[in-house]
């Protein structure tokens, strides 16, 4: 070969390596310091495109929530529930924005435990990160166990729900540890929400149609005893505010989808569509739920318009009730998996060390969750006491903090910085709290974030504090009244 043909081909080769640098850099954006290296390793975990994003913030949200915000309308009134629910709606986007563009200034960030060592220091993120797993793995649990309640529902309660719920396990763990990526997820997160949104449609349509609700009187005179203003006492309207922040309360996920997307910098876009789809839909079919059916309204409210009806609607949702299952279970192994194989070549290579850590950290979720619901086997209260417990640290508590925090510091975005500000960057706790209470001094931009950041973090508290009160007393009521059935139980749970 000639010196002309050895240059025409380096210089073929050159404009191929170039199409291909700018493809990659068209697809994804690599932050310095990013956790997940693009090119890297056998395994892509930043592939999640912006659309992709909205579905998982949309399916992370729509599901349990939504099935259990109806009967919160009646324990608050029509319109303080309304009220409620969009102000709670508010603060999650707001704290899902917070959790989601952290990244951008500190890419090596996974979840709200590494958000937690930036403000605590190693105790914090441990701490913290803990709590998050917990959550992350009771809400799969609940998830795991309403498709238990399909199952029975659709079979007549054919067989022990032990035996529902052992399979509903089996299938998690057998779809979920083949998925190792968001990008996989997120594909069939497109069939969960489809089928959700279409089930608890069609029952909201059957209860417009119905002139007796299903669970009224057969005859003879009812009531529907629709409230537009509270008839209750301060445990009971606790609870349900607890159930609606569950309802809308993903925010802490949302470090975990920001940084598996392609460009985490759309985030704010992804954050904003699903979150006004997730609450004008609620909205939307709560109130014609409670609007037709009032006291009569079931929790799971797919049973709310009849037998026949809350079949059809448990088999049209039984897809994305599993769904739901997989992706909380997919994310609280996710942690697990990354906090051990952090910084080792094993987080991105199909090695044994890999796969093995993989799929213990499924494996373990699952059965965790199992012994939960187990345990516990009740879905409105398990959904208040998860949402008064859990949910308001990640809503409110940290991302309040991280607010205080970045008053304070002013980072710069990794992307547009000369370096990657780290945990360095951080010093203690009164120095970045006493800068925020200077910077809102001196700015009104400023003292309006201060004053939403301790908004956020009292807010946050109280409903820890009042939520999981009342939830508790509710629990020990509905034992005493003979509502909940025994541990591991295979009784009916439709």
């Amino acid at each position: 070969m000639g010196d002309s043909e050895e240059a025409k081909v380096h210089e073929y080769e050159s404009d191929i390596n170039a199409m291909t640098r700018t493809k990659s850099q068209k697809s994804a954006t690599q932050a310095p310091g990013d956790l997940f290296e693009i090119e890297n390793g056998d395994v892509n975990f930043r592939g999640v495109s912006w659309q992709g994003a909205v579905i998982l913030v949309t399916k992370f949200q729509i599901g349990l929530g939504a099935l259990g915000l109806p009967s919160t309308f009646h324990v608050l009134g029509f319109v303080p529930g309304v009220i409620c629910f969009l102000l709670l709606g508010l603060i999650c986007t707001f704290a899902g924005y917070i959790c989601g563009t952290a990244r951008q200034y500190y890419p090596y960030m996974y979840s709200i435990g590494d958000a937690a060592e930036l403000l605590f220091g190693k105790t914090g993120r441990e701490f913290i990160g803990v709590i998050y797993y917990i959550y992350v793995t009771l809400v799969a649990g609940a998830a795991m166990l309403t498709v238990s309640v399909a199952l029975n529902t659709l079979s007549d309660h054919g067989t022990c729900t032990m035996v529902f719920l052992a399979v509903t396990c089996a299938a998690t763990f057998l779809v979920g540890t083949g998925f190792r990526s968001l990008e996989k997820v997120s594909w069939i997160s497109w069939v969960g929400v489809a089928g959700i949104i279409f089930s608890i449609w069609i029952v909201a349509i059957a209860c417009l149609t119905q002139d007796r609700p299903a669970e009224a009187p057969a005859t003879g005179p009812f009531d529907r005893d629709i409230r537009v203003l509270p008839q209750t006492t301060f445990s009971t309207a606790m609870a349900a505010i607890a159930n609606q922040l569950f309802a809308v309360g993903g925010s802490g996920i949302f470090f975990s989808i920001s940084a598996e997307m392609k460009q985490p910098q759309l985030f704010t876009r992804s954050l904003l569509c699903g979150q006004a789809f997730i609450i004008a839909t609620n909205i939307a079919i709560a109130s014609i739920m409670y609007s037709k059916v009032g006291q009569y309204i079931a929790s799971p409210a797919l049973g709310s318009a009849g037998i026949l009806i809350k079949k059809i609607a448990y088999g049209i949702a039984f897809p994305g009730l599993l769904v739901t299952a997989i992706l909380y279970s997919h994310i609280a192994a996710k942690y697990a998996f990354v906090r051990i194989l952090r910084g080792t070549r094993h987080l991105q290579s199909s090695t044994f060390q890999h796969w093995a850590v993989w799929s213990s950290s499924n494996l373990f979720t699952i059965v965790f969750g199992f012994i939960i619901v187990s345990v516990v086997p009740f879905f409105d209260n398990f959904l208040s006491l998860v949402g008064a417990l859990f949910n308001p640290v990640f809503t409110n508590v940290i991302p309040g903090f991280m607010l205080l925090f970045f008053i304070a510091k002013k980072p710069v975005k990794a992307v547009e910085g000369e370096r990657c500000p780290g945990i360095d960057d951080s010093t203690s706790v009164m120095d970045w709290l006493s800068g925020a209470f200077h910077a809102a001094k001196k700015g009104r931009k400023e003292a309006v974030a201060f004053c939403i950041a301790w908004f956020m973090i009292f807010s946050g508290f109280f409903i820890i504090i009042g939520g999981t009160y009342a939830t508790i007393l509710n629990i020990k009521t509905a034992y005493d009244d003979g509502e909940i059935s025994g541990t591991f139980s295979c009784a009916d749970n439709s």
